[in-house]
Formats: structure tokens, C-alpha cells, sequence
């Protein structure tokens, strides 16, 4: 790195790519630690013309020569999910900083495995779990750390989309088949699964059922059928490390909503979303919290109980944009200080592994307890 900007190579980085070029893009040419020296794409047609968009020097169709080049010291990986693992294992090899969308890898063996070599190469690696970077979430947290409802006594949170049902486009058909570890339950379920256990702590334990309503999804453009093996239901109940009852419901191919609500002994948090798409990465995020003297003399009638949308923040919601940005700041920060704060492989393993659990108990039609760092969880 030179002159303390930390050079970037984008993976996926085609201005025809709607996540990169609307998020990672126009964060990283704002941002005065950044500059963007590569772009890597499946054509060099559109690699070329993005580099000269971005006004990066290199253009290239083989992730591993980014990987290579001289000019980057931080590889960004904004591509299909199966192509992830390869992708991040040539930016490790080369020893090179590394920024990875979520999922992290198809499955938690190849999460695990990049997390265990990120760590030996001593590089700093970060993971797209961007909605921790929400200013409501963090409040939430810090909310709930303070002690402003009392003790938590149980959350429930709703995840739905219109996606990933009956219906679906050309480009996210790809999306219904389990083998290619993007669908319903790790990108829905991750991300809001992600944000429930960063504000109320991990799963201690839990049963779930995974139900495939559709088998086959007509695809828009062509009206032809693909097939479907994913889940458009999942259902999932258990505890959390501090006693927390959770129950939590994440559907597809209905009206899309995102719902998180805390109930405590002194009130409720509710963290929803305007006008959702039941990403809660996307932001647009509201709070409102309910507060009263005391459940157990609570009278309806007589009690006051006190209603009010939180003002989180006087900034406009950027969307996920805004969080990406977030990201990548702490990141900088990271690299230049010698601190690890940003969220990063080892936490996504420890996702994918909640995932594995709920995905465990859905087949075998048992309660899982979770341990997270062993390969696998105990079974009733």
C-alpha cells in the first residue's frame, strides 16, 4: 500500500453487476483510503469498459491474475456464490486482504476451510454481512445491552419475499437449487438470522421445519419451468444463550416484510421495514419502541403505555449502499491500525454452521444444541 490508500481489485466488478454497481462502485471512489486499480469479469469486453468507467489501470478475465497483480492489496469478491471459494482462495494464496459477499462459500466445509487459511495467511478478511453496519440495529443493541426494556423475554421475527417461490427471472433461477448454496435460507435466513443473534446473542438451541411448497418455479421471461429443491418455508423455535425465547418464520413467494420484535419485562422493540423487500441488508429500517411501568400491575385502562418511533439517525437511509460504505471504513481502519473489528470469515463460518442446525433439525425432525467451533451439533 501506498501512501496509505489500500488498492482494490473488484471480482465481479462489471458495471452491468447490480449489487457492485450500486454498492461496492460508487463506496469505493468516494472513499479517500480506496482507490480501484482492477476489474475482473467473465468478458474482457465488459471488464474494459468498466475499468475505464471506474478509471481503474487493469482489467482482467482470470481472477487469479488480479489476485497476482502488483496494484492490489484488496481483493473484493461480488460474484455468484459457488464461484466464491476459488475466488478467495487465489486472493489468499497471493496474500492479499479480502472482502467476500455472503454467503461465504456453498456450504460450511468450504466457509471453514477459507476462514482456517485466511487466518494462517494473517490477512485481513471481511464478510458482506452488511446490515450490522444498520445504525437501527446497532441501537437496538446497545438498547438492549442497556437495559431500556428490561429483561428479554422472547423476539419473534417474520422474513418474506416474493422471490424464490413459484415464480422467478432468468438471472435468479440459479437461486432454487440447493447445490448452488444461495436461496431462501442463506441469504433471507442468513442475513436476518445474522442480525437476531448480533442484537440478542447466538442460538443455544432449536428445532425447525423446512417445507418446498413449489418443486418447480416458472421462470417470467420465457414462461418455461425450472426445476426447485429449496425451501419457501422454514420455520424455527429455540432458545437463545440467555434464555431468550425465539421464533422465527422466513417464507418466500409471498408479499415481502421484514418484522423484528422484542418483547422485554418494561416494554417492546420493533425493528421493521418501509416498503420491504425482505432483505434486511437493504436498510430502510424503522424502530419503534413501546414502553410501561410494569407487566405484572399492567391495566390497559388505567396504565399508561408510552409509543414512539425512534429517531435513530438525522442522516438520510442510504440503503445498503450506506452500510457498505460503513464496512468498508472500518475496514480501512483495520488494515491501517492492526485491529480486526469488521465482521470476517470466522464469523461467517459461525453462520453457516446456525444454518447447518436449522437445516439438521428440519430433516431429522429433532432439537439441535448448538456448539459452535465443533463440526457438529448435539442432537435429541
Amino acid at each position: 500500500m501506498k501512501d496509505e490508500v489500500i488498492n482494490v481489485g473488484i471480482i465481479g466488478g462489471s458495471l452491468n453487476n447490480q449489487w457492485a454497481s450500486k454498492t461496492h462502485i460508487p463506496v469505493l471512489i468516494e472513499n479517500p483510503s480506496y482507490r480501484i486499480t482492477a476489474i475482473g469479469t467473465s468478458k474482457m469486453e465488459t471488464a474494459k469498459k468498466s475499468a475505464i468507467k471506474v478509471n481503474a489501470n487493469s482489467a482482467f478475465t482470470d481472477h487469479k491474475e488480479l489476485a497476482k497483480s502488483k496494484d492490489v492489496d484488496l481483493v473484493v469478491v461480488s460474484i455468484k456464490v459457488p464461484l466464491h471459494y476459488e475466488a478467495c482462495i487465489a486472493a489468499i494464496e497471493e496474500n492479499k486482504h479480502l472482502y467476500c459477499e455472503w454467503p461465504l462459500g456453498v456450504d460450511t466445509v468450504q466457509a471453514k476451510k477459507l476462514a482456517d487459511l485466511a487466518n494462517q495467511a494473517n490477512i485481513h478478511h471481511a464478510i458482506g454481512l452488511q446490515a450490522r453496519q444498520s445504525p437501527e440495529v446497532n441501537y437496538l443493541k446497545q438498547a438492549i445491552e442497556k437495559g431500556e426494556i428490561g429483561k428479554v423475554l422472547s423476539c419473534t421475527m417474520q422474513v418474506a419475499t416474493q422471490s424464490k417461490g413459484r415464480i422467478t427471472d432468468q438471472s435468479s433461477a440459479y437461486l432454487l437449487k440447493k447445490e448452488n448454496g444461495a436461496n431462501l435460507l442463506t441469504i433471507h435466513g442468513g442475513h436476518s438470522l445474522d442480525v437476531l443473534c448480533y442484537i440478542l446473542g447466538d442460538f443455544k438451541e432449536l428445532t425447525a421445519t423446512m417445507n418446498i411448497n413449489y418443486t418447480e418455479a416458472i421462470i417470467n421471461e420465457t414462461g418455461t419451468k425450472t426445476p426447485k429443491n429449496t425451501a419457501d418455508q422454514i420455520l424455527i423455535h429455540g432458545t437463545l444463550v440467555d434464555g431468550t425465547s425465539a421464533s422465527v418464520h422466513i417464507q418466500a413467494g409471498v408479499y415481502p416484510d421484514f418484522n423484528l420484535e422484542i418483547r422485554g419485562e418494561k416494554g417492546i422493540f420493533r425493528l421493521t421495514q418501509n416498503n420491504s423487500s425482505g432483505h434486511v441488508q437493504f436498510g430502510n429500517l424503522k424502530v419503534e419502541k413501546i414502553t410501561h411501568p410494569n407487566y405484572a400491575s399492567l391495566n390497559t385502562e388505567t396504565d399508561d403505555v408510552y409509543s414512539e418511533e425512534v429517531k435513530v439517525s438525522s442522516v438520510k437511509d442510504g440503503g445498503p449502499a450506506r452500510y457498505v460504505e460503513h464496512a468498508y471504513n472500518i475496514l480501512a481502519k483495520d488494515i491501517f491500525e492492526h485491529r480486526r473489528q469488521i465482521p470476517n470469515f470466522n464469523d461467517a463460518v459461525k453462520l453457516h454452521q446456525l444454518l447447518d442446525a436449522v437445516r439438521g433439525s428440519a430433516k431429522r425432525g429433532k432439537k439441535i444444541v448448538l456448539n459452535f467451533g465443533c463440526q457438529e451439533a448435539t442432537q435429541f
